[in-house]
């Protein structure tokens, strides 16, 4: 029986899978996410993790499961519905157009421009002007918070990896959202760069938003979330604390390859 989302819970996975062929990528994966929380997704390589971001946020369908998210099924929408709802995510190989500007790569990733309509676009008088002006104020001031405002006029391609980590964020953060998934966000940065990141996402959160991370960074993980959802094999196989999960043997056994003893 499908059970309603409570209150506090703004993302509910029910029993999610994928198969490629003979391969279970995600099966029969089941979590939640708690509204306004930081919880991150660990678990070996393989385990399903980015198959089921990818699920979540319609960038694939699943074969069976659904999606709730702020209590409306999402399974089988479109990318830009989803985000549309405010659930975004952001890729473990930022996803900038390297040939445009950082400021052009922020602005692009504005939700409902009316310059992109035909119709708009074919209008006698460029009623999108005020639009777009907004979108750009916006832009200027996500820059300037994230520290890349002296970077607004370089090529993105042009960033190290830290920098188009911190830009990866700051676009997530031009669609509006109220949640978003990152998909290993300390990949390929330094420690100044990662500790400016973490202090981002702190603030954010503290401001409202919902996270769910995937992150290798154990450290990270044990540091910053109230909670952890460990994945292996496709499947969920512990919840709980990062105390809890620690010291889970089932979670010991996953990452060591040790027989697990309960």
């Amino acid at each position: 029986m499908e059970r309603m989302a409570e209150p506090d819970e703004l993302l509910v996975v029910e029993h999610l899978s994928k198969r490629y062929g003979g391969v279970r990528a995600v099966d029969d994966a089941s979590l939640d996410v708690k509204r306004g929380s930081l919880t991150s997704l660990i678990g070996p390589n393989g385990a399903g993790k980015t198959t089921l971001f990818n699920l979540v946020t319609g960038f694939e369908r699943p074969d069976r499961g659904r999606v709730l998210y702020d209590s409306h099924v999402i399974t089988g929408r479109s990318t830009s519905r989803i985000a549309r709802r405010g659930l975004v995510r952001t890729f473990q190989l930022a996803r900038d157009l390297a040939r445009l500007t950082v400021r052009e790569n922020m602005m692009l990733a504005a939700q409902g421009q009316r310059g992109e309509g035909f119709w708009w676009a074919m209008s006698p008088v460029p009623v999108y002007e005020e639009q777009e002006e907004a979108i750009g104020e916006r832009a200027d001031a996500l820059l300037e918070r994230f520290t890349l405002d002296h970077l607004a006029d370089e090529r993105a391609g042009n960033l190290s990896g830290g920098q188009r980590k911190l830009l990866d964020l700051a676009r997530a953060l031009m669609m509006g959202p109220t949640m978003i998934l990152l998909d290993e966000p300390m990949a390929g940065v330094n420690p100044t760069l990662r500790e400016q990141l973490l202090g981002h996402i702190a603030s954010l959160q503290a401001e409202g938003m919902t996270f769910l991370l995937v992150e290798h960074d154990m450290d990270v993980v044990m540091r910053v979330s109230e909670r952890v959802i460990v994945m292996a094999e496709g499947t969920v196989i512990s919840d709980g604390t990062p105390d809890e999960v620690r010291r889970d043997p089932h979670v010991i056994s996953a990452y060591l390859g040790v027989e697990a003893r309960v």
